[in-house]
């Protein structure tokens, strides 16, 4: 009970802090500002935020960052809040604002102290216990709220979008946690929420579209479901007077004008900036590089497994960080901790995998042999559908697992269904074996031709492809029309994104049909290069010309740059109207992301990771191929104009190149120190759906970015960190591991899961409830491995933050070389990107052998490799060895002087894009020396 005396007193302050109180002025809010920063204050925190360079503002009224929350218990009490109704706000001087949360009998209070400087607005929270017990902290939070693209539903532009709205990404590692915020468009400013001294953030949940990141989460964090590699922590508050009564905080919110800075600002701000080459996710046969950047000194690094990790100094980078060798022999999750500044700790994440070729081959083995229905007589007949590792089952029409209705295409159609047989088909063109090629070829005859496809008799709209849910459904207008009594009565032939898939698949079944017809039974080369033709015919004339608004010329649309493969192929055998027709279609879509749409990154969503893999080829084929200047090229029904483009250079082509790049890393990690986000597709808020299928394909184009046309080898170590990261979705292991780390069991080694849960738990758009870690579902995964066979290659640079190393292999230095492993995965592409020498290296049926090296003279100039002649591999025999394979080569400073296969000299002649030879395999390994000028 309040005394009488106490509530006269409590009455008293609360009109002298209506009276003084700053925000009674009509139309107006305190607000700081200098040269750099504007901050707006709400009743409660901050409400506006913006680098004076920026238009727009991070914040939005309502959402008050820095009003910190905080649950405590007295004596192990029941749990209460701290009340801030009543918050007093006080302006020190023009930089600094303070707020002081106190009320009589509450034996808390907070002071949070608001100061702007020329690095950005400095938050500093302060708890202490004004009582007379021992108080326990049990959540302490500091709610984030932003103008995010979800946000942004009524009214919206694309301007709003892609200028107005921020992407968030964030590092909960303890100490050096951070948050950023970067624009769809990829423009600057970026936004970044950076901890001080003594403030390590363990934790974080998302609700009602908030980000709440934990500094104690001991209350909260046990009783929420799944689980958590940090710990939950409390804290406890000495009575008053006592020594340990007190506890501060403290928090930075600045900005950088460009991407690359931000490491910058980590570095400055005494935080860790850690970067590891070729990645956090770790094949077992190779070791990964570390790279700490830090202002004070790190005191050890201590692994979760010390007796199956290793880790050894390499001293200090050229840019003064420094580096470690770390190699892991327990598969799975790995955790580092990194004690520095005398008791500041952070936790790096990692994963180790077998080896990149061991899971290439066990995910394609695992599909033919786990997730092919074979049901003759059902529609389902020959189809590839999705496994469930949480049950051990394949899913499927008759178990469905709630997949039904509109959802049935997770089982049978779509990107999940479908991406499946070109993954397969991809795989064994570098890889062949029998039996999968069969399967193939039991999917295309059983369950394609005919069914999901339409033949080449049935009109209208020969070739083409059936939609969600199923074909079965598609086909039979009275069951689709009972399913889906509100679709328009249009032919299920309409959705372009399903056309890729086959055109992948027809495409990659023509290559091993070529290079050895015994391989292939139902179809010879030229049969399946026709069927790929009329498939892309039929992608870019029956989506538009069904649902004109179903943009294919405006929408990045994934694997669609396997068109360009099929038009090359088209040439080579004299197809050259077929081959036009197709490049003219290609051009539209190029010219109209380089001039007709300012902001071209959408696909099924207003903003979409889905188009940086697009967005790039497109970018790519212009700057390497002159495009025509053109008067009404195509006309748009949707907008009622003629898009023309009375002037077309390679130079507009390579603006567009850079924005499309800079839009991509928006939506990719880079910063954290952890295999699920460095590198990964991180665009959800919720955190629910990460390390998509995107995080390959997407990186495949920062990879060849910095290999071609950028020399900032960011986008190498960011490139190659993509490229390896979605692999620890896969749940694969030997006997000692359980055959998976996700989901053990033996019958299970081979699966995969959909994308990433960083989030304890949550909900999935799948409508699926899960837990921190892979989805149980395989899904459009192998969208995403598919990248894996034109994007994985060994390369060797040298650069300023881990000197001479090499990506995807394992390097050994002398004095008159340089020796390479290649261990990628593939071993068909090779990069040398040292000094003045830049080339790369490509093989188009067979590889570098394996196990042994590529050997570069110290100068650069002379490289030599053994070929491994793949066909008696597949084959399993001796006949057929004999063949010819063809290398490329690209340099823009390197001219190939001479090429020897077997020291015998092969004629080299001069490419659109570097230079060609036609190797001579005979035996089953050949020595190739290369010499340059």
């Amino acid at each position: 009970m309040i005394k009488p005396i106490k509530l006269i007193s409590t009455c008293f302050l609360l009109i002298g802090l209506a009276i003084l109180n700053p925000f009674g002025a009509e139309g107006q809010s305190p607000e700081l500002k200098n040269t750099k920063f504007q901050a707006v204050f709400s009743r409660s925190g901050v409400s506006a935020f913006r680098a004076l360079s920026d238009s727009a503002d991070l914040f939005s009224q309502g959402d008050d960052w820095g009003n910190i929350e905080v649950q405590y218990r007295v004596n192990e009490e029941d749990w209460v809040s701290l009340i801030t109704a009543n918050t007093r706000f006080s302006k020190i001087d023009e930089q600094t604002v303070l707020f002081t949360d106190s009320l009589f009998e509450m034996p808390l209070c907070m002071k949070r102290s608001f100061n702007l400087k020329d690095d950005g607005l400095h938050l500093r929270v302060e708890l202490t216990n004004t009582g007379k017990r021992e108080i326990e902290l049990g959540d302490v939070v500091l709610p984030v709220r932003w103008n995010s693209p979800d946000r942004r539903h009524e009214n919206t532009t694309p301007k709003i979008i892609f200028e107005d709205s921020y992407i968030q990404k964030q590092s909960i590692s303890l100490n050096s946690s951070f948050v950023s915020f970067s624009k769809p468009s990829g423009e600057g400013p970026f936004y970044l929420m950076l901890t001080g001294e003594n403030t390590p953030l363990e934790f974080f949940d998302y609700s009602n579209q908030t980000l709440n990141t934990y500094i104690y989460s001991g209350r909260t964090g046990p009783k929420t479901e799944g689980n958590w590699r940090l710990p939950h922590t409390t804290h406890q508050l000495a009575p008053a007077g006592q020594r340990g009564n007190r506890v501060v905080f403290e928090f930075l919110l600045t900005s950088v004008p460009r991407y690359e800075d931000m490491r910058d600002a980590l570095y400055q701000n005494g935080s860790l900036d850690v970067r590891a080459a070729p990645g956090y996710t770790v094949p077992r046969d190779l070791s990964t590089t570390v790279a700490i950047r830090l202002q004070g000194k790190i005191d050890s690094l201590i692994a979760e497994f010390p007796n199956q990790t290793e880790i050894k100094s390499l001293g200090t980078a050229p840019n003064g960080a420094q580096l470690y060798d770390i190699h892991f022999d327990r598969l799975g999750e790995n955790l580092i901790t990194v004690w520095y500044s005398s008791g500041e700790q952070t936790v790096m994440e990692f994963f180790s995998t077998e080896p990149i070729e061991t899971l290439i081959k066990k995910r394609s083995s695992f599909i033919v042999n786990h997730q092919q229905h074979k049901a003759p007589g059902k529609w389902w007949d020959g189809l590839y559908s999705v496994y469930d590792m949480k049950y051990g089952k394949l899913r499927g029409p008759e178990d469905s697992d709630g997949f039904d209705g509109w959802y049935a295409y997770v089982l049978a159609c779509d990107d999940p269904g479908l991406s499946k047989a070109p993954y397969v088909a991809a795989k064994n063109v570098v890889y062949p074996d029998s039996a999968e090629i069969a399967s193939l070829e039991y999917y295309i005859e059983n369950f394609v031709w005919g069914k999901l496809q339409r033949t080449d008799e049935e009109k209208p709209y020969p070739y083409g492809v059936y939609g969600v849910p199923n074909w079965y459904v598609s086909r039979d207008s009275a069951l689709h029309a009972m399913l889906f009594p509100n679709d328009d009565k249009v032919m299920q032939t309409w959705r372009a994104y399903d056309y890729p898939h086959i055109i992948k698949l027809y495409y990659h079944m023509y290559e091993i049909a070529k290079e050895a017809p015994q391989w292939t039974h139902y179809l010879d080369a030229n049969e399946y290069l026709e069927r790929a033709f009329q498939t892309a015919v039929a992608y870019y004339k029956y989506p538009y010309e069904i649902w004109s608004w179903f943009d294919t010329y405006k929408w990045g649309i994934y694997n669609e740059w396997i068109i360009l493969e099929v038009m090359s192929e088209l040439e080579k055998h004299g197809r050259q109207a077929d081959a036009d027709f197709l490049r003219k279609e290609w051009e539209k879509k190029a010219k109209y992301f380089i001039y007709d749409d300012e902001y071209p990154y959408r696909s099924e969503y207003s903003f979409d990771r889905t188009a940086f893999e697009s967005s790039f080829a497109l970018a790519k084929y212009a700057v390497e191929n002159p495009m025509k200047p053109d008067n009404k090229l195509w006309y748009d029904k949707n907008k009622k104009v003629w898009y023309s483009h009375p002037s077309v250079t390679k130079e507009d082509a390579e603006k567009f190149m850079d924005r499309q790049h800079y839009a991509g890393l928006s939506v990719r990690g880079w910063l954290a120190p952890k295999y699920y986000q460095a590198g990964a597709d991180c665009a959800s808020p919720k955190h629910t759906h990460e390390m998509t299928y995107m995080t390959m394909m997407g990186g495949w184009s920062v990879l060849e970015y910095g290999l071609y046309y950028s020399d900032n080898t960011d986008w190498l170590e960011l490139g190659y960190n993509s490229y390896l990261s979605s692999w620890s979705l896969m749940n694969t292991g030997d006997q000692a591991s359980g055959y998976g780390y996700w989901y053990p069991g033996k019958g299970k080694d081979g699966a995969t899961g959909w994308a990433f849960i960083s989030a304890k738990n949550g909900d999935t758009w799948l409508r699926k409830h899960e837990v921190r870690g892979v989805w149980h579902y395989d899904g459009e995964i192998d969208l995403g491995y598919g990248a894996a066979f034109h994007t994985a290659r060994t390369l060797v640079v040298k650069d300023s933050v881990f000197g001479l190393h090499a990506y995807g292999g394992e390097l050994k230095q002398d004095k008159v070389s340089v020796e390479v492993i290649p261990r990628d995965g593939v071993r068909q592409q090779f990069s040398y990107l040292v000094d003045d020498c830049r080339y790369h290296i490509s093989l188009v049926q067979d590889g570098f052998l394996k196990e042994s090296p590529v050997v570069i003279s110290s100068d650069g100039k002379k490289l030599t490799f053994k070929l491994e002649n793949r066909t008696p591999q597949a084959l399993g025999e001796d006949s057929g060895l004999s063949h010819s394979t063809l290398l490329k080569i690209r340099s823009d400073k390197n001219i190939p002087k001479s090429l020897t296969v077997a020291g015998k000299v092969v004629s080299v002649r001069k490419a659109s894009t570097g230079w060609e030879a036609d190797l001579p395999v005979i035996k089953e390994q050949e020595e190739v020396t290369i010499q340059f000028k």
